[in-house]
């Protein structure tokens, strides 16, 4: 019989190549009595930098019975509730403990969702700046708030409607913010916090899990299915964002076309464009979804047997299904309130704080565009689920190049607004060089945390050089027409067409003519 000890300690090396026994719990999860523990070279990679907390060490010191029993009961109350429970305050304990750690301590912020709330409504005229910053900071819990209720919403219905939940809340927070710059009509914001929140997702997000990841495991691997599906996708999502911007830089200096002849094109172009987006975004989804699902299925469950805290979530309580649906509509309200508010702040912030309209929507709005993705995917690489945590991060990319970057054109152009992905060139620079960046790092199918540090001094690049960028003439017009439109796109003669820029472009199609090469030959 084992002893407490070998609960804790597990096998000794002379029994390492017995399969590890079970303990029987009566339900199709055993509990697994703590594998043996492999000896490892120095330079192993799989070595893990240092010990972390597992299973084992969860039921350490107990006799088997009383892990037994105490596994039981922890089954018990993770077991999913009945639908029709509504239970408040068994609700806030359970979204408060959330799915993961970092998530959790993002609760921490949610008083400023009320006080950003009291401050709009008592003190805005006075305290703009203090507007600002309280619901900047209440977009994280908010949002976080939204994401784990749908999640617990998601796990409660069929698969195809859940995948449709799944990528709405996935882009409705990034979607409701676009959508109110949009209305505002501040295009310069809209674009750069498009483009903004995929370099985030690019540099910052992946560039964190690799280093997070690494600091934990040495090294991790990748799927190959991950790699290579993602890899297309990102460069196919770059093309499609970058490409409108490149039609305007290259038929601007024409001296038969005026700028008001090349904006209108160019607004063309880009609803044709994003027509094409979102059908490429809907073939992808079936892709996955559908005629390769087996594959993508396989890939998540083996990530899922690596997670170093399975455990947990089948210990952890669950929302009911009318809590879910409740919170689900609490955090889409939330998240609606704060976005308006702070929306309503970024001009003031901008003219008289001198942070100009690319650092705002390059580098600050991203970050609270989708926190509680960020926070899972940093979680996931912290328990050795890379292809999880990547699957958070590239899908998010892709996600805004092919779905919402469409929609805002398309729904500017159903409210006879000029939207366009005219992108100031600075930005879609910084876009295919963090494509072609990501791409390279990930080719290899590992990572570690070199590549993430990299990846974050990337990042710190892009910021710094955003934050002296400045805000395009014109700034502060709003209009409705193509005549009137200003952004910085459409500046002046010093910044299109000069023979800098006319090198530059040369540059990057040189670039990723060879990158596309090197693809092509394997």
């Amino acid at each position: 019989m084992a002893t407490p000890s070998d609960l804790e300690n597990g096998p000794k090396e002379s029994e390492s190549t017995a399969p590890a026994p079970t303990l029987s719990t009566g339900s199709d999860l055993p509990l697994p009595v703590p594998p043996p523990q492999h000896h490892h070279s120095p330079g192993d990679w799989r070595k893990p930098l240092f010990r972390r907390k597992g299973q084992h060490e969860t039921f350490a010191g107990m006799t088997p019975e009383e892990a037994q029993a105490k596994h039981e009961r922890r089954l018990k109350k993770g077991a999913p509730p009945k639908h029709a429970r509504f239970n408040p305050i068994k609700a806030t304990k359970i979204t408060i403990r959330s799915t993961s750690t970092l998530s959790s301590w993002s609760n921490i912020l949610f008083p400023a969702i009320p006080a950003g709330i009291a401050m709009w409504y008592t003190s805005r005229d006075t305290h703009p700046l203090a507007v600002f910053i309280l619901n900047f900071i209440a977009m994280v819990p908010s949002g976080n708030l939204l994401a784990f209720a749908s999640a617990e919403l998601q796990a409660k219905l069929p698969r195809t409607i859940g995948a449709a939940l799944e990528i709405f809340t996935g882009a409705v927070v990034e979607l409701i913010v676009c959508l109110i710059l949009l209305i505002d009509k501040q295009y310069d914001v809209v674009r750069a916090a498009l483009l903004g929140s995929m370099l985030a997702n690019l540099l910052l997000v992946t560039g964190a899990c690799f280093l997070v990841g690494g600091i934990a495991y040495r090294e991790q691997a990748i799927a190959e299915y991950v790699t290579e599906v993602s890899g297309a996708a990102l460069l196919v999502s770059a093309v499609g964002v970058i490409l409108p911007s490149q039609f305007y830089q290259a038929i601007y200096p024409r001296a038969d076309i005026g700028e008001h002849d090349a904006s209108l094109r160019v607004v063309d172009v880009s609803r044709i464009v994003s027509i094409g987006l979102l059908i490429a975004y809907f073939c992808f989804l079936f892709f996955q979804l559908k005629t390769h699902s087996t594959t993508f299925d396989h890939v998540l469950e083996q990530a899922e047997k690596a997670d170093a805290d399975g455990h947990k979530e089948r210990y952890r309580r669950k929302l009911s299904l009318l809590e879910a649906i409740f919170l689900t509509l609490v955090g889409l309200t939330l998240v609606s309130f704060c976005a308006y508010f702070m929306v309503q702040e970024i001009p003031y912030i901008v003219e008289t704080r001198h942070i100009s309209d690319p650092f705002m929507g390059l580098i600050l709005v991203p970050l609270i565009e989708k926190a509680a993705e960020h926070l899972t995917a940093l979680d996931e690489a912290w328990d050795n689920q890379m292809d999880l945590a990547l699957s958070h991060c590239l899908g998010a990319t892709i996600q805004t190049a092919l779905l919402v970057s469409p929609i805002v054109v398309i729904v500017g152009w159903a409210k006879g607004l000029d939207m366009d992905l005219n992108f100031e060139y600075f930005m879609a620079f910084s876009l295919l060089l963090s494509v072609l960046v990501v791409g390279n790092f990930i080719r290899d199918g590992k990572t570690n945390w070199l590549e993430g540090s990299f990846l974050l001094m990337v990042y710190f690049v892009v910021a710094v050089a955003a934050y002296y960028y400045p805000n395009p003439e014109g700034h502060g017009a709003k209009v409705d027409s193509v005549e009137g439109t200003s952004h910085g796109a459409s500046s002046g003669e010093e910044s299109h067409g000069s023979e800098t820029t006319s090198a530059i472009v040369e540059a990057a199609t040189t670039v990723v003519a060879e990158h596309v090469k090197r693809l092509i030959m394997g």
